[in-house]
């Protein structure tokens, strides 16, 4: 059976530095909670993260490539003990406990992810994405970012209601 996210094909960006640092920001990451990284790329959001609050972190990535970048840049950060890198379909994922999800996917993806998230996270979820929103959520915050490189991105923060 094929995943439906290798059905979207989605592409592998790494995101800037100064976008992953201020969607961070904006989820207001507290001591003891679980960030989850839905296609988490080579884990950057993720290290990043844990210079925010004490927390762990969750990646879901199933690009080989992304994989091994993950796990090179988890070892030189010092952090295997606080991120787990799992090689699975984010569709076929149990999400009914996170609380806190950051996602960086195309809008179609997210069009696809946005029924799952509706129905299985909890309550107070807080999530955020960059460039794409959520189709059919409204988002509590939609910031216009300019980077340090000079380009404007859309951030957008969401709490599932």
């Amino acid at each position: 059976m094929t995943s439906n996210i290798q059905r979207i094909n989605e592409p592998y960006y790494h995101s800037t530095e100064d976008i992953i640092h201020k969607k961070l920001e904006l989820l207001n990451l507290k001591n003891g909670e679980v960030l989850v990284d839905l296609g988490c790329g080579d884990a950057r959001n993720l290290i990043e993260a844990c210079s925010f609050a004490k927390i762990n972190c969750i990646g879901y990535e199933i690009l080989p490539e992304a994989i091994a970048d993950a796990h090179v840049n988890i070892a030189k950060s010092g952090l295997k003990d606080r991120i787990e890198i799992r090689n699975e379909d984010f569709f076929e994922t149990d999400i009914s406990t996170i609380n806190v999800l950051i996602i960086y996917l195309t809008r179609y993806a997210l069009g696809a992810l946005s029924l799952k998230l509706e129905n299985e996270l909890p309550k107070g979820a807080r999530i955020v994405t960059h460039q794409f929103d959520i189709p059919a959520w409204k988002a509590d915050r939609e910031i216009d970012y300019l980077q340090k490189n000079g380009q404007r991105e859309k951030i957008y923060l969401y709490t599932k209601k």
